[in-house]
């Protein structure tokens, strides 16, 4: 019988989703199943892997219709594969009606997703892009296992429905070193492509299976290089420039519970890299405790101010959230108000508890 309405036909693909090669004449396509999430400009839908064939299965469908193989009006014939894809719909009418007057720009997500590729397993990048009069398509790989922030929540009612004796409700250390060793390399292959995410969160870290990926680049920018020898002192990518510039203010973007305070400020010129690890830093502490570290990066928040006159470690531990020493030293020092005193990304993945520590799978 003939499966139901396939949208978003690609080119022809070189392998099937399960891995095996296809009929050299089989085009893909997909086939819509179910909303996952609305998005500013579109939505995000689920999409079962079609591949489409046109040797014998498709000449005897054209015979039985009354028509000759390749006639343009024979039925198509579509395989249902196992695949599936995660594919966000962007309306053409909502870029040409909002785009520029929100920080979030769907031109520029796609267009960082193609500069990442979908080369590595820790940033979910796009695997193609296609439109229509009505829609841009981003198609991207199937994640099973929700966000990162949903797995801390799980962990929290566990020790809850287990009346854990601490305070803390996070994850234990070798677990958290786990995800945050692979946000780290997800990290450090942003930066290898000159790209300063900007929205770094524990919702913007989806999970499949046993490892996690960095998504959504609707607010990242390209952090600008000095190259000495090319006009105008600037270069594109990291490779080409031997010194990464600071960047002009640019709003206030991204959640206030992971927002930087010179993000939050915006007054001075940022550095994108140094962003984006305070936001890890944010997204570590509450693996490991279970909950934000500030509602709002101001000293007029209390336990903002605690953290920059550097007592987060005594503050957890009057809570009775105990950790070990180079996590409470890491903590405090990704979380310094002043990013020139926090560590680079090589400090970071160098530092003695993200190296020198057993990993545990959750």
């Amino acid at each position: 019988p003939r499966t139901p309405h396939a949208h978003f036909a690609s080119p022809p693909s070189s392998r099937r989703p399960d891995g095996t090669p296809p009929d050299p004449s089989a085009y893909v396509a997909y086939w819509p199943r179910k909303k996952l999430q609305d998005a500013i400009y579109g939505c995000v839908i689920a999409c079962t892997v079609l591949v489409r064939h046109e040797g014998e299965a498709a000449d005897d469908a054209a015979r039985a219709a009354g028509y000759e193989p390749g006639h343009p009006l024979a039925p198509i014939v579509w395989e249902i594969t196992r695949g599936l894809v995660a594919i966000k719909q962007v309306e053409w009418s909502r870029v040409h009606a909002m785009r520029g007057r929100l920080l979030e720009d769907p031109i520029k997500e796609i267009a960082a997703m193609q500069l990442i590729g979908n080369y590595h397993p820790n940033v979910l990048g796009s695997t193609e892009v296609l439109q229509d009069s009505e829609y841009l398509y981003s198609v991207m790989p199937y994640c099973r296992g929700g966000d990162l922030f949903g797995v801390v929540l799980s962990v929290a009612e566990r020790r809850q429905a287990n009346e854990a004796s601490d305070g803390a409700g996070g994850m234990s250390e070798p677990v958290a070193r786990y995800w945050f060793r692979q946000i780290l390399f997800g990290l450090h292959y942003l930066q290898s492509r000159g790209i300063c995410h900007r929205d770094l969160s524990l919702e913007n870290i989806l999970v499949d299976v046993n490892h996690c990926l960095v998504i959504d680049m609707g607010m990242c920018l390209r952090v600008p290089y000095h190259c000495p020898g090319e006009p105008g002192g600037r270069a594109t990518d990291v490779e080409g420039g031997d010194g990464r510039r600071l960047m002009v203010p640019m709003g206030t973007c991204g959640k206030r519970n992971y927002m930087s305070p010179e993000i939050y400020v915006n007054s001075d010129s940022f550095d994108g890299f140094a962003v984006d690890l305070w936001a890890a830093g944010v997204i570590l502490y509450i693996m490991l405790t279970g909950f934000p570290p500030y509602d709002v990066p101001s000293m007029e928040d209390e336990r903002f101010e605690i953290i920059c006159n550097g007592d987060l470690v005594r503050q957890l531990e009057a809570w009775d959230i105990h950790l070990t020493e180079e996590a409470g030293n890491l903590l405090q020092w990704m979380l310094m108000p002043n990013p020139y005193d926090r560590p680079t990304l090589a400090q970071v993945m160098w530092h003695d508890w993200v190296a020198n520590e057993e990993v545990q799978p959750p």
